[in-house]
């Protein structure tokens, strides 16, 4: 179906690219709960921690591109978490999200709110129609 007003990129293109964003957030958080928590099996410490904070609170999460190469670029140290950024929200798209589960969580959400919407608007209706 043909959908107007999305310029080059389809609508499928543009929720592509705010996924990878919010990839790139679900990552953030992932690592930075791992820093937190200082699980033994990592490399990473307190420090690694409140500097991942640090940048969060200066930087925008919105574009996850910007986020990571700013985050690279900061300190060698912060090229590492960087890098556990980028390795992580990899892992998360190709293991861990449940692709069938959005669809279908999507799809009754729409499904759902329609049927509100309709309903809503009937009762609202109905009872103008009574005065």
């Amino acid at each position: 179906m043909y959908v107007p007003g999305f310029g080059e990129a389809s609508p499928e293109a543009k929720a592509a690219k705010n996924l990878h964003d919010f990839f790139n957030y679900v990552a953030v958080r992932i690592v930075s709960s791992q820093l937190e928590l200082r699980f033994p099996e990592q490399d990473y410490n307190k420090e690694a921690y409140e500097e991942l904070m640090e940048f969060l609170s200066k930087n925008s999460l919105n574009d996850g591109d910007k986020f990571c190469a700013d985050l690279m670029r900061e300190s060698p140290r912060h090229k590492g978490l960087a890098l556990r950024i980028l390795e992580v929200r990899s892992a998360y798209c190709k293991n861990d999200f449940e692709w069938d589960n959005m669809k279908r969580l999507a799809l009754k959400m729409v499904d759902d709110s329609n049927t509100r919407l309709m309903r809503d608007y009937v009762l609202e209706t109905s009872h103008e129609s009574d005065k």
